[in-house]
């Protein structure tokens, strides 16, 4: 009695099966460029679930993760943007915080700016008044010194009336 060998069905099963490897292995690189995650033979052999040894003996897979890798190397990283609306929410709340003490702040200021400018203005007017009091200081010195010398000349008068 001879069996019957089914070698094309085993072909076709091991066809099958390569595709289907094919497919995960394809899938597990999508993902991981999707994620913004590294592209090596470990990373995809974790995420395909194949082994390191399958995608190096095939060739198509092989040159696409070498490529893959090659672009990612010569890219500088990204930066995650990914902050938590919690975290937003608290930088918010600082900045909130911070603006409402840098008004009281600058309330202030205004409020001193004012006095200031006030104080300014008064000195600039007693600067006026002491200006005009040295020169009726003066003026007054001079009529002093006039009036001094009237007397002394009525003095003198007078001496010279009684001695004769």
């Amino acid at each position: 009695m001879k069996h019957e060998r089914n070698v094309e069905g085993l072909k076709r099963n091991a066809q099958k099966k390569k595709q289907a490897t094919l497919e995960r292995a394809e899938q597990a690189i999508k993902q991981l460029l999707k994620e913004n995650k590294p592209i090596n033979f470990q990373s995809i052999a974790n995420a395909a679930h194949v082994s390191t040894a399958w995608l190096y003996d095939n060739a198509e897979i092989r040159e696409r993760i070498e490529h893959l890798r090659e672009q990612q190397a010569s890219k500088p990283p990204t930066r995650k943007q990914s902050t938590s609306s919690a975290s937003k929410d608290g930088i918010i709340t600082a900045l909130k915080r911070r603006i409402g003490k840098l008004e009281v702040e600058n309330q202030k200021l205004r409020e001193q700016h004012e006095v200031a400018y006030g104080l300014f203005e008064r000195h600039e007017e007693l600067e006026q008044e002491v200006k005009k009091l040295r020169s009726r200081l003066n003026d007054l010195g001079k009529d002093n010194e006039a009036l001094r010398e009237q007397v002394q000349k009525l003095s003198r008068n007078a001496s010279l009336k009684n001695a004769l």
